[in-house]
């Protein structure tokens, strides 16, 4: 008995090496911050939220009837930081960007805008979370695509910079403008 005992313990770790190796192999070749969501090709989630600007509520009816770039953000983000003056040149081109200001103070992300200046169109404050939520963030910065249905047609988690824009956003920005949406995969 004490033999079949040691023959199964040696067995354990080989079994946990292999179900670790098939949970690896199957990730290989996935894009980390393209991330599957239950939120793509969802509706876009319903809000009521006062706008950074203004304090004006704003709802999903708010939102640009063509399709848009929402970008998440915080001035309290340093990846954020890093990634603004992207935005903002993206934003120069024409690109609509709705901003959704994420878990800070109104004056804070007020100042930051102010410093740094204003590439978003929309700008929505999200001091609790909620809609974060709904979008089922990890954290900020993350972007989506939303179509002119106003469904999310793509999520992509961390730093926007022209790699991620010209591989990912906007394949599928272009795709949806030109009446389609296979590029946003």
């Amino acid at each position: 008995m004490n033999q079949n005992r040691q023959k199964f313990f040696w067995l354990i770790p080989l079994l946990i090496f292999i179900g670790l190796a098939v949970l690896l192999w199957t990730r290989l070749g996935v894009d980390p911050k393209i991330v599957p969501q239950a939120t793509t090709g969802k509706p876009f989630p319903t809000f009521s939220l006062p706008s950074l600007a203004d304090g004006r509520l704003q709802t999903v009816a708010d939102l640009p009837p063509q399709p848009f770039v929402l970008n998440v953000w915080g001035s309290w983000c340093p990846t954020c930081a890093v990634e603004h003056p992207y935005l903002m040149k993206i934003a120069r081109q024409g690109v609509i960007l709705v901003g959704v200001n994420y878990k800070d103070q109104p004056s804070a992300a007020l100042a930051y805008l102010e410093k740094h200046g204003n590439p978003f169109s929309i700008n929505l404050q999200d001091s609790k979370g909620d809609l974060g939520l709904d979008l089922g963030l990890t954290g900020a910065p993350e972007t989506f695509i939303v179509d002119q249905h106003q469904q999310i047609r793509l999520h992509v988690i961390g730093e926007v910079d022209d790699s991620v824009w010209q591989t990912q956003l906007k394949p599928c920005l272009d795709s949806l403008k030109a009446g389609g949406g296979a590029g946003c995969r």
